[in-house]
């Protein structure tokens, strides 16, 4: 259960270490449109050289595809938990003995830990974080991910998403320590936990040599899984900030913003191209 009181608490520190992110990503990215391209998600279509020339079209698109449907399809799951927060005091008057509140417990911890791992789990949001990180330290944005990138999440996140961002986002390396555990993830996919009086257990330490955790109180996860709402929350509100000021900077654009994108007959070289804001349409487009 999400408890106004662990919100209040946890709030303005999460806040800082997202913020720091994008701050970082947004000064630090090497062309002006390179942040636009996270939040529309700029990729690189797996067209064949025939398609491309029948259909005139270029690889690098934006837009939903299939990537971003399934991530609508998460953000419809995990958005109506989000949004109820309670006080204990709330939540406790709900229930008249002590066993029914604790069944009710159980049952929203286990829902967390779903909700946990599926966070984890969906590529878009690895994909920004990754692309978040790559324009934090000045990197170009990077187009071509595919499916086998997200293959290996523990090294996505941890040697590509949060080690280089150490002296440069301290505050939001230190946020992914404390919310981000793949030994949790991996026991909640495999069903490999159980909760036990006012612990949960994992049963899965064995499998690798880097997990360490054999288990989690309740209050220890209640903090870690606020803390993750609250990095989703000001993940959202972030990008919804710089939609706002991209929105703003193609007002008075008659060919639109300009985006840069890797030139595939000169390898390290980019070519450019418009991008525009269709009002009817609500979206970016070529």
């Amino acid at each position: 259960m999400l408890f106004r009181e662990n919100f209040i608490k946890f709030k303005i520190e999460v806040k800082a270490a997202v913020d720091q992110l994008f701050k970082k990503a947004f000064q630090n990215q090497v062309y002006e449109t390179d942040l636009l391209l996270v939040l529309e998600n700029g990729m690189k279509k797996e067209y064949d050289e025939a398609t491309l020339k029948q259909l005139n079209i270029l690889p690098y698109q934006i837009g939903h595809d299939t990537i971003g449907f399934r991530y609508n399809t998460f953000y419809q799951f995990i958005n109506y938990y989000r949004s109820i927060v309670k006080s204990r005091e709330e939540f406790s008057k709900e229930f008249h003995d002590y066993k029914t509140k604790e069944s009710y417990l159980d049952f929203y911890r286990d829902f967390e830990l779903l909700l946990y791992m599926k966070f984890w789990e969906t590529d878009l949001i690895l994909r920004r974080l990754s692309n978040l990180s790559n324009l934090a330290q000045g990197k170009q944005y990077y187009w071509e991910y595919s499916q086998s990138d997200f293959n290996k999440r523990r090294n996505l996140i941890q040697d590509e998403i949060q080690k280089p961002l150490v002296k440069i986002c301290p505050l939001f390396c230190k946020l992914m320590e404390e919310v981000y555990c793949n030994q949790i993830r991996n026991a909640v996919a495999h069903s490999q936990y159980y909760f036990l009086t006012d612990t949960i257990y994992f049963t899965n330490k064995k499998e690798y040599p880097y997990y360490k955790l054999n288990m989690i109180s309740y209050v220890e996860w209640e903090v870690k899984f606020t803390k993750l709402m609250l990095l989703y929350n000001f993940l959202i509100a972030n990008f919804n900030k710089y939609r706002s000021e991209y929105l703003a900077k193609v007002v008075d654009k008659h060919f639109g913003l300009l985006i840069y994108f890797p030139d595939k007959d000169l390898k390290g070289s980019t070519k450019t191209g418009w991008i525009k804001y269709n009002i009817k349409r609500d979206q970016w487009e070529w």
